[in-house]
């Protein structure tokens, strides 16, 4: 980037309503705009990535998984973090690699908080049209359904009987998924629901979880591998990391092609164990990656603006991660390859 356009990129980011940072690749802050500085709750601008975790190390630990050196930079990522000051905020981020003559020589990190000019409110007051919107549609169908075997008994044949059964049972379960995402939602945004945290050992739960996920979706598709020896112990609820795996697996295996496998791989660093979830989203593009860990896009309702319900899982699986100190990252790979990063913090000799 020469003079003249860094310049006017500096212009931007004093001008923009996002958090802009720029981290080239030893880990130097070159760039931090106020906006950012008033989103993390920060005086002075870091001269490197390691002085801003320690700054912000008290009030956003999960910082230091999205500026973790080890972190490919010339990988698109996505995520959420939580800033945990009065009063607590959820801050989507976006990295994007920054380039000079072809070569990767940073990042740009583009921090954006949703509660900014009532954007929350009205993110949840189009959440709740299209919750309602969809809950009286498959409620609508089970009625009819439910009043023509009731209106018809003894004049319907058997393949009509299960015909309309198979309706019922098809909208009873979509009735039931927008449900639960609507109730998931309003006690985690509302930190209303609690979790008996205790510690769990990665490797036996995955392998455990895969047994009963084999009678949900289709096994074969399913590859699991343990990159590291042994089985760290990590400290979380098994009923929250149970439900975050049947979200990402669901979201990975209806992204992907149907005859495509989705990898489940288990690796561990020095704090932390990562549940990585490989898996091909040819119709995934950057924009709607940007929108994954958000309440909603405030949009129309029409069926073309409304999000895919698998894809709504995920921002109810970012706040079951936060819940229990961990995060969730979307890397872009090459050729439509996407990789969803669970990561947990390990328990040390003292916590354990």
């Amino acid at each position: 980037m020469d003079t003249l356009q860094w310049r006017a990129f500096e212009a931007w980011c004093e001008h923009s309503d996002e958090g802009l940072l720029v981290v080239d690749s030893s880990g130097k802050v070159c760039l931090m705009n106020a906006r950012l500085q008033a989103l993390l709750k920060i005086d002075q601008v870091p001269e490197s990535a390691a002085e801003l975790l320690s700054q912000t190390e008290g009030s956003m630990p999960e910082l230091r998984i999205l500026l973790d050196q080890s972190n490919r930079l010339d990988q698109a990522q996505w995520g959420s973090l939580r800033v945990q000051k009065y009063p607590p905020q959820r801050l989507g981020w976006r990295q994007v690699p920054l380039t000079e003559n072809d070569d990767v020589v940073g990042s740009i990190i583009v921090f954006q908080d949703a509660s900014a000019q009532g954007q929350l409110e009205i993110a949840k007051q189009s959440f709740l049209s299209m919750i309602s919107h969809d809950l009286r549609t498959p409620l609508s169908t089970i009625l009819g359904f439910a009043e023509l075997l009731d209106n018809n008994r003894g004049k319907l044949s058997d393949e009509e009987q299960r015909e309309f059964l198979g309706h019922i049972i098809k909208n009873a379960n979509q009735l039931s998924r927008y449900t639960q995402i609507a109730l998931d939602i309003m006690y985690l945004e509302a930190d209303l629901q609690s979790f008996e945290i205790q510690p769990v050992f990665l490797d036996r739960f995955v392998r455990h979880w895969l047994t009963d996920a084999v009678h949900r979706f289709p096994a074969d598709r399913l590859l699991f591998h343990n990159g590291a020896p042994g089985d760290p112990m990590t400290q979380i609820a098994p009923a929250a990391l149970h439900k975050i795996l049947y979200i990402l697996v669901e979201f990975a295996l209806t992204e992907s092609p149907p005859d495509m496998p989705v990898g489940i791989h288990l690796n561990y660093d020095a704090v932390r164990a990562h549940v990585t979830i490989q898996h091909k989203a040819p119709d995934l593009s950057a924009a709607d990656a940007a929108l994954l860990f958000r309440l909603m896009h405030p949009r129309d309702l029409s069926e073309m603006g409304r999000p895919h319900l698998h894809r709504m899982q995920l921002y109810v699986a970012s706040l079951l991660a936060e819940r229990q100190q961990g995060a969730l990252t979307l890397h872009g790979k090459e050729n439509h390859e996407y990789h969803i990063d669970l990561a947990l913090p390990l328990m040390t000799a003292a916590s354990a």
